[in-house]
């Protein structure tokens, strides 16, 4: 099978910014190096909705930038194949110790990642089950492709987060952009009914918080 093209995961880094905007839930784990370098796994080894792939969070671990140099579709699946396998031996230059994969399946991939749309969790899977959960959500996996120029991007990001992100998600990005183009600072406070808005900061946004 022919796998998709690579983006290096910096360059993934530099565009989850823009993608996930101030405002976006959970907007720190979305855009941080560790969602970077997940993202790029998916990718190598063709996670990608629709394909029938999917990575364990271990298998993020397991990465090494040597093995990331190796971008033949057969080195890709060949990896694929032999990091799904439970193993407990050393993998020198590994991109995270093995008692990260919780804090990457958590923190990242459960309540940054899939909250926020980019990536989905495969149906059907026992809780228990080793096999492979996490896969790249489709249209996002588009965003990630190496040709596009930067305008195309933008405007891509922003049909993407237009039609992935709920209304609550979208009006919270555009109140911080509204507040950042009127200049001062502000912040979201969340009101005990549930109401959020926009107030600037100090003592009269401490005391509606308390």
């Amino acid at each position: 099978m022919s796998l998709p093209p690579l983006l290096s995961w910096q360059d993934i880094h530099a565009r989850l910014p823009t993608i996930f905007p101030e405002g976006s839930a959970n907007r720190d784990h979305s855009i941080w190096e560790i969602s970077a370098k997940t993202m790029f796994v998916m990718i190598y080894a063709g996670a990608i909705e629709g394909t029938d792939l999917w990575i364990r969070p271990d298998q993020v671990t397991r990465m090494t930038t040597a093995q990331a140099e190796q971008t033949d579709d057969d080195a890709r699946l060949a990896w694929a194949k032999d990091s799904i396998r439970p193993s407990k031996a050393d993998v020198p230059g590994r991109w995270y110790a093995v008692n990260t994969r919780e804090s990457i399946r958590d923190d990242t991939i459960r309540y940054a990642l899939i909250v926020n749309g980019a990536v989905i969790e495969r149906p059907g899977l026992a809780t228990t089950s080793p096999a492979g959960r996490y896969a790249l959500q489709g249209e996002f996996a588009a965003l990630m492709a190496p040709d596009l120029d930067e305008a195309t991007f933008i405007a891509k990001a922003a049909a993407w987060r237009a039609k992935h992100l709920n209304k609550g998600a979208l009006a919270r990005i555009a109140i911080v952009r509204k507040g950042a183009a009127g200049g001062g600072e502000y912040e979201l406070v969340t009101f005990p009914n549930g109401e959020t808005r926009r107030m600037s900061t100090g003592a009269s946004a401490d005391i509606s918080k308390a």
